[in-house]
């Protein structure tokens, strides 16, 4: 009796142990098929414009430049979701982490919100790319500032490869060495954003796009959207943006920073929101 009550025992032990381990295997499988998920910032903006909407990345930061150590308390993918009630076209998830960021926050709203995801940070390493894609980023941030032209597209190819559009960042300093560069091997993945923060201040002023714009939009090509990135904080700013040439919005701080995100979100992306206001 004792040998078959032992037995019994092992018996429903190896049984718990086999279902306990199936259904790990199995919780691993949706999260991974989540991360493998591939998505176009690119077709998003055009779908939200499609759809009579203001084409609006949104990001998932918790500290901004001039933030100190004044953390916004959210769960990420909290406010990823509330993002996605808003009407964001897809979202940016800051992994730096003297910003509080991680790619434990890239991977988390990755599975939870189906929308493009790109991933921000300074980026100017292939390993980066490819820890880019084990996270479930649709994209990445490459900072022209900090780059050469060789490098910028070394890791632009790189990255399309592994099926990731990459949003090249220019500013006043950087935009000349973009412009005259030959982009037409990189263009069906890729996006350009200008920076209205001088990165040598800090200092945020939306004159920045508007007088870039017009210099940079004809020169590239016409499968490239134009992104204004920073310093959009209400209807009007998104206006502005939007008349001086910019095909999308990439907008942190203000939205992480309201009450209401999704209310936030949607105010910025409504069109009739905008002419209500004005």
């Amino acid at each position: 009796m004792k040998y078959k009550s032992s037995h019994a025992f092992l018996k429903y032990s190896t049984k718990f142990c086999d279902k306990m381990v199936e259904e790990i295997l199995k919780r691993k499988q949706a999260t991974i098929e989540k991360l493998k998920e591939r998505r176009s910032i690119k077709d998003a903006i055009l779908a939200a414009k499609a759809a009579g909407k203001r084409p609006v990345i949104t990001e998932v930061k918790r500290r901004g430049l001039k933030t100190e150590r004044n953390d916004v308390v959210i769960e990420a993918a909290e406010a990823a979701s509330q993002m996605k009630e808003g009407g964001a076209c897809a979202l940016s998830v800051l992994t730096d982490e003297a910003f509080s960021g991680s790619l434990d926050d890239l991977r988390t709203v990755k599975v939870h919100v189906d929308l493009p995801i790109l991933r921000k940070d300074f980026i100017f390493d292939s390993f980066q790319v490819y820890e880019a894609y084990a996270c479930g980023a649709n994209a990445i941030l490459l900072i022209a500032r900090y780059l050469t032209v060789e490098r910028l597209k070394e890791l632009a190819k790189k990255a399309s490869s592994l099926g990731i559009e990459s949003l090249i960042e220019i500013d006043r300093e950087s935009k000349d060495k973009i412009l005259d560069a030959d982009l037409t091997d990189i263009s069906s993945s890729s996006l350009i954003g200008i920076n209205n923060r001088d990165l040598d201040t800090f200092e945020v002023t939306l004159a920045t796009f508007e007088a870039i714009a017009p210099e940079v939009k004809p020169k590239i090509p016409d499968d490239v959207p134009l992104v204004a990135l920073s310093g959009i904080n209400n209807t009007e700013d998104a206006r502005r943006m939007f008349d001086a040439g910019a095909d999308a919005l990439l907008v942190g701080t203000s939205v992480m920073n309201a009450e209401d995100i999704a209310q936030k979100v949607k105010e910025l992306v409504d069109r009739e929101q905008t002419k209500i206001n004005y």
